[in-house]
């Protein structure tokens, strides 16, 4: 599969469509999303309402679209930032070997020896509440497994002739890491990559649901979900269906994308 036909992938399309209706928000959403209309409280979709309103007369469609931006937005930066530690604590450890590389793992197994919501959970209940806290929080504790893959495949790749090779003649570490090592890791880090972006997502909307994720005068997909727990024995459907839709979908798509950029060929013709 060639990376043009990656990119233009239904997967892709949808992942962009979302994004890109998230971007257009004060374009799109033609009612401020904060706005309380205590007379149209649980307007069902269709009445005045694309998509309705919720328990305080929001209207859903709005907040869906400037909750999508924070949701994307937590996902992409925990993703980035759970990578980046995990790349280069993973890196550190294979190439430096003895008490650093020790360090490291044990470190990594302890982590990963606590469930990770129970962890999420005790750092987000001390942290001071917002959104930068959250993509911390969430960010910080999935570079583990991570760290783990890219030492694996680190210490399998500096051994390689090549590596040696491009050693005897020269090459520092910096080098060999951004020429030879890092490239031969690129497949597990996209892989990586898909599973932390999905899952910094789906933690943003459990942390929510349990009251300690994004703030509740800011929207996002998890906030609605949490708003709509308590509706929906009254048959307001609606406030759980389209956000999580949303998350479902984003989740669906991110990891089609990957398992696809990783199957896609890496030489110039590509």
């Amino acid at each position: 599969m060639k990376i043009r036909h990656v990119i233009f992938s239904p997967a892709a399309l949808g992942l962009f469509l979302l994004a890109l209706l998230s971007s257009a928000a004060p374009l799109l959403a033609g009612s401020d999303p904060a706005e309380v209309r205590m007379d149209q409280i649980l307007q069902p979709p269709g009445s005045g309402h694309l998509l309705g309103t919720d328990e305080l007369g929001r209207d859903v469609w709005s907040r869906l679209l400037y909750g999508g931006r924070v949701s994307l937005a937590v996902g992409f930066l925990a993703m980035v930032l759970s990578i980046s530690v995990g790349v280069i604590l993973g890196t550190v450890s294979a190439l430096t070997g003895g008490f650093v590389d020790r360090l490291i793992m044990r470190t990594s197994d302890m982590l990963l020896s606590i469930p990770s919501l129970l962890l999420m959970i005790g750092l987000q209940a001390i942290a001071p509440a917002g959104l930068l806290s959250v993509i911390l929080v969430i960010g910080l504790t999935g570079w583990m497994l991570i760290a783990r893959v890219i030492r694996t495949e680190m210490m399998a790749t500096r051994n390689e002739t090549y590596v040696l090779a491009a050693q005897k003649l020269g090459a520092g570490p910096v080098r060999r890491f951004i020429s030879h090592l890092l490239p031969r890791c690129m497949p597990s880090i996209i892989v990586l990559a898909a599973g932390s972006a999905g899952h910094a997502i789906l933690a943003e909307a459990t942390l929510s649901f349990l009251g300690l994720g994004i703030p509740q005068t800011i929207p996002s997909w998890g906030n609605m979900l949490t708003g709509a727990q308590g509706y929906l024995m009254s048959g307001a459907w609606w406030l759980a269906v389209f956000p999580g839709l949303c998350i479902a979908l984003t989740i669906y798509f991110i990891h089609v994308l990957g398992d696809r950029l990783q199957a896609a060929p890496r030489h110039p013709s590509a």
